[in-house]
């Protein structure tokens, strides 16, 4: 059918004829009898009410639409719709292919116009958004088909008691034994389990879908596509179950949805229980990830009610407004229109309460979108070593296409209507417009700063050997007190004293040389030789120095610190290596880890206090005593490292046999904070602990700007590495 401008149409005269594919059947929604509609071909849906189906009813594409009117206010009185109803219902009909005008053709049915309205010009940009490509299966029908018939016992009365049962075990476990399971997290932010990660998530996916589809099919309907849905190149499954409509009872439809989410969390219990009834550490690793991808993340995707995933549809179902999500824009289009030109229409429709609580949905969602939108483009921007914002920007420009395109549209009828009813909403619009803006570019979000920080002992309390050679003697263990003097370590290097003693044997030839001439009253020879026995000297003075650093004596008085001295036992130290720590507890110090985003703001906390907080201690106070020039990827400590249950993420060094084998994933400075000695007293070593540096007030276009800069740079280190 050749497409019409709707505005130009005169309705009065041309009857209109329901398309013949349509099927029709009522059903109760909220205490009121609707009537939905269906496109079998395109499995597309609709509802109205039933004022507005009698008046369908009546378009047989002989009756005109003024006959049709009066019909209907015979039957329906004042509850008929108007005329300016009817011409609106009719041009929904044409706009939705659901009805033609007499001397046309019946609307076509094309496939790929299955999930939205009629072709326009800009349909197209919605089929090659790359965050959100569809690639559909062949004869997925019969897949999903035989696959229900295998799968349909899962759903038996018998099954879901199980499972049920094996949740609440699991739930269970998890609360007995939440330090361990809690522990157990570290390992999963190590970069070489993202690939694991990923691989169970996507065929835990393909699980999720199948479950959608056996329900779907055991409550009687039907699964009219299946499929692989590709965002930002990730390959996702997908299952086309929206013959869900078909069913009038709005717990089946509650059923289907929550049917994917339910299988997962079945998986990820049965792992759970596995995970704390195995020792081995490989398999405990398996199920753990198993356990995060099937429970963890279902709860936090597909049970989000902000996106259309599953809890989308049984929180649209238990509030019983289907089409949430249409409600919900047009509440808020029905506020701006209120904003721009003072005109209020309100749907009554819903009831109190729900009305109010759609418009805070519609809010929420739109805000979410906005976050998740961000959050991809962001994400793109770094792919591919940073060539991905070719990617970020096709997809920003599909998103905001449709928008621009409704924008002009409005302030072209506006300036058509005249200038003296476009003046508010011009005025209105640009306000907003502005105070977007400056929200997004220039408006302060003040954010605390907070860096993550480790106490440790300073840096003048260890020991480092001052001579290489093989520890031969232990004289002390971890946790001992020693006094100033007292012997720690006996270290061997029998090549360094066997050279200070032919250096003093020699220096003694050389003595009795010099007495010789000394009686012979030979000057010239005593010059030479008292020469030769400075030199000897000279040499022997530093190998005397390393020879006496073979005894580790203690500098001071206080702890042993060194966990495993004892399996350093005829270990070989070079010069310069650390040994142990020999400290008190008031010879303590406070390392933050501070970011290069936050860098200039913590500067200006030099010599000022600032506040520390553990959840093991009240807030305690330390002054910043200085923040190192240059940023470094070592960590400070160990306890830090996200493998050891610290906040930083940590890759595997490029050296293997660098002594230390982590590295930060992105450079920090290190900031030295001097503590109390009271508060050194009671903060033990090795505590984590967050640092508070007053807030930032940042604009959010620099904090993405930031993020940006600092994916990309982690984007071009990692093809930096591999190269």
């Amino acid at each position: 059918m050749a497409r019409r401008n709707l505005n130009t149409l005169d309705f009065t005269q041309q009857p209109l004829c329901l398309a013949g594919d349509l099927r029709y059947w009522p059903i109760h929604q909220r205490g009121e009898l609707v009537y939905r509609i269906e496109i079998p071909s395109l499995h597309r849906y609709f509802r109205v009410g039933y004022e507005e189906y009698l008046f369908l009813s009546l378009l047989d594409g002989q009756t005109t639409i003024p006959q049709a009117c009066g019909l209907a206010a015979a039957k329906l009185g004042s509850r008929a719709p108007s005329a300016a109803d009817a011409i609106t219902i009719c041009k929904w009909l044409l706009k939705n292919e659901l009805a033609c005008f007499s001397s046309d053709m019946q609307p076509s049915r094309e496939p790929h116009r299955a999930d939205g309205a009629a072709t326009t010009e800009w349909s197209w940009l919605r089929r090659f958004n790359p965050f959100w490509i569809k690639v559909p299966l062949p004869k997925s029908n019969a897949l999903m088909r035989s696959c229900s018939r295998l799968l349909n016992p899962v759903f038996s009365s018998a099954a879901i008691l199980l499972g049920m049962a094996l949740i609440a075990i699991a739930v269970c476990i998890v609360g007995l034994r939440w330090a361990d399971f809690s522990a157990s997290s570290a390992a999963l932010f190590l970069p070489n389990n993202w690939i694991g990660l990923f691989v169970a998530w996507v065929g835990l996916k393909v699980v999720h879908e199948m479950a959608h589809a056996v329900a779907c099919q055991r409550m009687g309907g039907e699964v009219s596509e299946a499929g692989i849905v590709f965002v930002l190149v990730a390959p996702l499954a997908y299952v086309d179950v929206s013959s869900c409509w078909r069913m009038n009872s709005r717990w089946s439809r509650i059923a289907v949805a929550s049917a994917g989410m339910y299988v997962e969390l079945v998986i990820a219990a049965a792992a759970l229980v596995m995970w704390s009834l195995t020792e081995s550490v490989a398999a405990k690793f398996i199920l753990y990830q198993l356990v995060i991808t099937a429970g963890l993340s279902t709860l936090v995707f597909n049970a989000n009610i902000l996106m259309r995933f599953d809890g989308y549809f049984i929180l649209a179902d238990l509030i019983d407004v289907p089409n949430l999500q249409s409600e919900a824009s047009l509440s808020i289009r029905n506020l701006l229109s209120r904003m721009l030109t003072g005109k209020w229409t309100s749907d009554r429709s819903l009831g109190s309460w729900r009305r109010y609580f759609v418009f805070a949905y519609g809010v929420a969602a739109l805000l979410w979108r906005v976050v998740v939108c961000v959050s991809l483009f962001i994400a793109a921007s770094t792919m591919f070593a940073g060539a991905g914002i070719v990617i970020a920007l096709a997809g920003m420009c599909i998103w905001l296409a449709s928008p621009i395109k409704l924008i002009f549209g409005a302030m072209r009828t506006l300036l058509q209507a005249g200038l003296t009813q476009s003046i508010r909403p011009l005025v209105v619009s640009s306000g907003l417009l502005a105070a977007a803006a400056w929200l997004v570019f220039f408006c302060p979000i003040p954010t605390a700063i907070s860096v993550p920080s480790v106490v440790d002992y300073l840096p003048e309390t260890s020991l480092r050997s001052r001579t290489s050679g093989f520890i031969r003697m232990v004289h002390v263990v971890d946790g001992q007190t020693v006094n100033r003097g007292d012997r720690l370590l006996t270290i061997e290097n029998r090549e360094l004293v066997t050279q200070l003693e032919e250096l003093e044997l020699t220096w003694q030839q050389n003595e009795i040389r010099l007495r010789q001439a000394t009686d012979m009253h030979d000057a010239s020879q005593q010059q030479i030789l008292r020469m030769n026995q400075a030199s000897l000297t000279q040499q022997m003075q530093p190998l005397r120095t390393q020879v006496a650093a073979l005894d580790v004596i203690s500098p001071r008085t206080g702890r042993v610190v060194a966990p495993a001295l004892a399996q350093r036992l005829g270990a070989y130290v070079a010069e310069g290596d650390a040994l142990l720590t020999v400290a008190s507890e008031a010879d303590k110090q406070l390392i933050a880890v501070i970011g290069e985003d936050v860098v200039d703001e913590v500067r200006g906390w030099l010599g000022q206090a600032v506040t520390l907080r553990s959840p093991c201690f009240p807030e305690l106070k330390g002054r910043l005593e200085r923040i190192e020039p240059r940023a470094t990827d070592r960590l400070p400590s160990a306890a830090l490292a996200a493998t050891a249950g610290g906040p930083l993420a940590v890759r595997p060094a490029n050296d293997p046999s660098d002594v230390d084998s982590w590295r930060l994933l992105d450079p920090v400075f290190r900031g030295r904070i001097d503590l109390s000695p009271a508060a050194s007293a009671r903060l033990p070593a090795g505590l984590r602990l967050r640092t508070s540096f007053g807030f930032q007030s940042q604009s959010l276009f620099q904090r993405w700007s930031q993020t940006i800069g600092s994916l990309w740079y982690r984007a071009q280190k990692s093809v930096a590495d591999s190269v």
